[in-house]
């Protein structure tokens, strides 16, 4: 048996760690968040595919979003490393780093904690949910939970939410109710609210983009749960067994065509500001014309940018009673420390009730 010269070792040894390294990303492709990835993966090419046409069936982005979707397209093609930290690249949706969460950063982290504690003072129903570990999760250690302003966000919209009489419905249901969120991001809210609110069937619409974040987040978190997306079925069937789902997954473009029995809630965070008037009016209009009692926004009237809007808050008061709910002094983005956001430009609380109108008397 010959022995290798030093030379020979040398030039072996690189060879020999690609193999080791692609030997280990063999098994971690196996995993199961990355077993979901691949799942979401599939379904969004397809209805990627059926949404081509976005312009001509007029549901085509705002042009602030036909820029956001083109950072997106690298996830098309995630390896296990990125599955593995997906709430790292997140940054793409909320512009939050884990980096911007150091423990080194004592003065930030007392900050948060100061948030944390004013909005504890505010809630007497228990409604905190800190940042989850899996995939990468991030944010301050504070009190061994994982704080950073997403779940900030979230605690407040929970709190707001159950001021605004809406929320304790949900968590005492005894029958299952059907939660419908218009934008869910990377999937942090529906996490909170599913938490929360178990008997609920929790529905996406959403970008198919923004799927391979949300639906492969939730899909990591609740390993058991009941998905379908939108075409894994005929679209008549879409809502048919719902109350067996957990999660249901629908792109933009197709959302008017789905008609739940019922809706009991719908949710827009921070996105709504960013649509066309026409958007923002279709979703509110299909959510009373679904008989929803209920639909919930946080956000700005108008984002600044955003020449395509006319007032969101005036649009939901089309079809529902729209009632502010003041949570903190300062908005969601912002520290206790700060100047309070003036009322005419910061994100507002909105719980609407869906008004009745006289042709549905007669």
């Amino acid at each position: 048996m010959s022995e290798q010269t030093p030379t020979e070792e040398l030039s072996a040894t690189p060879h020999a760690a690609a193999d080791a390294w692609d030997a280990q990303l063999r098994v971690r492709r196996t995993a199961a968040a990355y077993q979901a990835y691949l799942r979401v993966r599939r379904q969004v090419l397809g209805l990627m595919a059926l949404g081509r046409n976005r312009r001509l069936i007029g549901h085509a982005p705002s042009d602030y979003w036909s820029g956001e979707l083109a950072k997106f397209e690298y996830m098309l093609d995630a390896s296990p490393l990125i599955i593995e930290k997906l709430r790292h690249h997140t940054h793409n949706l909320t512009g939050l780093h884990a980096n911007h969460y150091r423990q080194s950063l004592n003065r930030q982290r007392e900050r948060f904690t100061e948030k944390l504690a004013a909005l504890r003072a505010l809630d007497d129903a228990d409604l905190w949910v800190p940042e989850a570990t899996l995939l990468g999760g991030f944010g301050f250690d504070i009190e061994g939970d994982l704080v950073n302003i997403d779940t900030l966000k979230f605690y407040e919209v929970l709190i707001a939410m159950r001021m605004g009489a809406v929320l304790s419905e949900m968590r005492q249901a005894t029958e299952r109710k059907l939660v419908w969120e218009i934008g869910a991001g990377w999937g942090g809210f529906p996490y909170q609210f599913k938490k929360l609110c178990p008997n609920v069937t929790y529905v996406i619409t959403d970008f198919p983009e923004l799927f391979l974040f949300s639906a492969t987040y939730l899909m990591a978190a609740f390993p058991d749960a009941k998905v379908r997306f939108y075409g894994e079925v005929a679209p008549q069937e879409t809502f048919n067994d719902w109350r067996d789902l957990d999660f249901i997954f629908l792109p933009d473009t197709f959302h008017a065509a789905a008609r739940p029995e019922q809706v009991d809630l719908m949710i827009n965070m921070v996105s709504f500001q960013e649509m066309t008037t026409q958007q923002v009016e279709g979703y509110v209009r299909h959510a009373f014309e679904l008989e929803c009692p209920y639909l919930y926004s946080l956000n700005r009237d108008r984002s600044h940018h955003n020449q395509e809007l006319s007032n969101v808050r005036s649009i939901i008061g089309q079809y529902y009673w729209p009632h502010g709910i003041d949570v903190l002094p300062v908005s969601y983005t912002k520290m206790l420390d700060a100047d309070p956001t003036p009322k005419d430009s910061g994100y507002k609380h909105v719980v609407g009730w869906r008004r009745v109108f006289e042709s549905e008397l007669a």
